[in-house]
């Protein structure tokens, strides 16, 4: 008996030890970008140069008053919404900045690191625009609320959003201890009072099977009696909301 519960402490000291060291591998998935060569009407390459990195992106509808920056989920090539951008016809310049390690990008991906990027591209662009607004999908809400903790924005919308990826993975890996182990935590629910948008939308999937909708909740809850709207996406899943027509409605409404 003794040998045999030794057995299952190493095993789980094991696992626990292997998702510490792996635990990015399990968050991040960085793509190379798909785009290439001559890039659409109204589309260009643009660059920044940060903390000895390069982060290489495109800017949609270039030299307009207001811009939106858009951070993407944990394994999305960023450059596949440039067409819903030119579709929606926003009077917006929007900026699509992979993450570091991310697409052309270089670097590696971490909390601290894509902080860091966000806040530097948001500063530059800001000498550049009247104002800035903020889109997060998935993991990019955590990025977004971030920025909008820290800086003025004017609007802010997070589709997919969760309340930390640490209570994400909680849910996953009951039983392990996940607070202790975990480092990249994009922790939203502690900077919901904090962000300075003046509208905020909030996309949810109805058949979400990624982030729970107690997650999503959660936040929504922390947002007290701050201005915002949720809309649940009726039969739409995680990776295919955008495909729904009340997506692309509720942003042109939120962007007018």
């Amino acid at each position: 008996m003794k040998s045999f519960l030794l057995t299952v402490c190493l095993i789980y000291l094991g696992v626990c030890l292997a998702l510490f060291v792996l635990q990015r591998k399990f968050l991040y998935f960085p793509v190379p970008a798909l785009i290439s060569g001559v890039l659409p009407v109204n589309v260009e390459d643009i660059s920044f140069e940060t903390d000895g990195q390069i982060l290489r992106g495109w800017l949609v509808n270039k030299g307009r008053e207001k811009a939106l920056v858009y951070y993407g989920g944990n394994a999305e090539n960023i450059e596949q919404n440039i067409d819903f951008f030119k579709a929606i016809n926003l009077d917006y310049s929007v900026y699509l900045i992979p993450y570091r390690g991310y697409g052309n990008s270089s670097g590696t991906p971490s909390e601290k690191k894509l902080y860091q990027d966000a806040l530097y591209i948001f500063d530059q662009l800001n000498k550049q625009h009247r104002s800035l607004s903020l889109m997060g999908r998935s993991l990019g809400t955590g990025v977004a609320t971030y920025v909008a903790a820290q800086r003025k924005i004017e609007k802010l919308i997070l589709v997919t959003p969760f309340d930390s990826i640490e209570n994400v993975a909680k849910d996953i890996y009951w039983m392990l201890p996940v607070s202790l182990l975990m480092r990249d935590k994009y922790n939203s629910l502690e900077r919901a009072s904090l962000m300075s948008a003046d509208d905020i939308l909030i996309l949810i999937a109805e058949q979400d099977e990624v982030i729970p909708r107690t997650r999503t909740g959660k936040l929504i809850k922390q947002l007290g009696s701050r201005k915002f709207e949720s809309l649940v996406i009726k039969g739409a899943g995680h990776n295919d909301i955008s495909l729904y027509p009340e997506f692309s409605s509720s942003i042109q409404n939120t962007l007018k």
